[in-house]
């Protein structure tokens, strides 16, 4: 995710609020954020081998806030798909910034953070923190310590393990071999980004969670089917009946508390290649079961060390990240129901919309969903080089008349 410091891979994730707010009391809100979280006052600086590592940055600069007035409930959008694209520099910048659409009586807040140092949970934790330090400024929100490397996460006996550093070093090598006769791929050009944002209405939400419930899936499985449904059936040139899912990896990481900020997902790849069911429900449970067994199955020891054992290799990763198309059809990011509140003091917060990213590599059609005020919320992030907007919205179309109908 660091990519060299200087290409946008940022995670986007923006709040309305109907309410007043002034630049001095917010500004104090996100020192506060900031004072909490160690990664929110770091720079990335690379060693000899081009290795990076976070550093505290010295002095320490404020949290930037970029005002822009608001017209339109879409400006945000067009706001959000610009902060996706727009790069920090990590070796000098702090790696959150803000902007605040403001009106009289209504905002967005839009947080953009560098997703080296965080995920869309993590930016959800810092919009929940600022929100309650506007509506209480003496609020203790506490601190805590970083640690110093991902080596903390995996068990003493594991890292001291004679085969397993021999693994780890032979990982390395092998990697630097296979990177090493890819290296002529040219990158491929990703100039055409989009991002395309929908919401159901209550009553649809509703029926489609109770039906999950009643037919014991998650609603992550039910999108799952639903896209991926859409792509078969719409004939798109883009499907290979394989997508991904991102799971969060503080579920298997103990010493990484929920309100942390953090910055490591797993993707597992799901495919109804194998279900003999064409039964929408039962593709929907397929799934359900497939995640929790390869979730069960993870060794995220082992995914640590063997990642970190790639470091070495990291701008050789990046180069083939950038020429290559990816073989699936999409990444899901299911955040669910959001850990916002819908009141902090005055504030009525009216929205939380899903979080985005445009990626610069690999296959970028990405989809984000949350759940908010009872209301389902989408937003696809792609490229035109990869998926056509025009057959994006197509694929919307089908998986929302899929998901619907099938919540009958």
């Amino acid at each position: 995710m660091y990519a060299g410091g200087r290409t946008p891979v940022n995670v986007v994730s923006a709040v309305k609020i109907k309410g007043n707010i002034e630049l001095q009391c917010l500004q104090e809100a996100l020192g506060k954020v900031q004072a909490r979280h160690p990664l929110l006052r770091v720079n990335v600086i690379e060693d000899d081998s081009n290795i990076p590592h976070f550093i505290t940055q010295e002095p320490l600069g404020k949290v930037e806030v970029r005002i822009a007035t608001r017209y339109t409930d879409k400006d945000w959008q067009k706001e959000a798909a610009r902060e996706c694209l727009k790069p920090f520099d990590a070796q000098h910048e702090l790696l959150i910034r803000v902007v605040w659409l403001a009106a009289d009586d209504v905002s967005e807040l839009i947080f953009v953070c560098h997703h080296c140092i965080c995920d869309g949970r993590s930016v959800l934790n810092i919009i929940d923190e600022t929100l309650r330090l506007l509506a209480e400024p003496l609020l203790d929100i506490g601190s805590y310590t970083s640690f110093g490397s991902v080596q903390e996460f995996i068990p003493e006996k594991m890292r001291n393990s004679k085969l397993n550093q021999f693994k780890t070093a032979l990982v390395s090598v092998i990697a630097k071999l296979a990177l090493s006769l890819v290296a002529f791929k040219k990158e491929i050009k990703r100039n055409r980004p989009y991002l395309l944002y929908w919401k159901l209405d209550i009553e649809q939400s509703a029926r489609i969670l109770a039906k999950c419930k009643a037919e014991e899936v998650s609603v992550n499985a039910a999108i799952s089917v639903a896209f991926e449904s859409a792509f078969k059936s719409t004939g798109s040139s883009k499907f290979h009946d394989k997508m991904y899912c991102a799971v969060d990896m503080r579920k298997f990481i103990p010493q990484v508390a929920a309100n942390m900020i953090f910055a490591y997902p797993s993707m597992i790849d799901l495919s109804l290649k194998k279900c003999k069911s064409n039964d929408f429900w039962s593709q929907a449970r397929f799934i359900k079961e497939d995640l929790q067994e390869k979730i069960n199955k993870m060794d995220v020891s082992g995914v640590l060390m063997y990642s970190e054992s790639l470091m070495p290799s990291l701008a050789k990763m990046t180069k083939y990240a950038r020429a290559e198309k990816g073989v699936h059809d999409f990444t899901l990011s299911n955040m669910g129901r959001v850990d916002i509140e819908e009141r902090y003091g005055n504030m009525e917060v009216d929205a939380v919309y899903p979080h985005a990213t445009i990626f610069p590599f690999g296959n970028p059609s990405t989809l984000f969903t949350t759940s908010f005020k009872g209301q389902i919320d989408f937003i696809f992030t792609s490229d035109e080089v990869f998926l056509a907007y025009d057959e994006a919205v197509l694929l919307k179309n089908e998986a929302m008349r899929l998901l619907i109908e099938s919540a009958g």
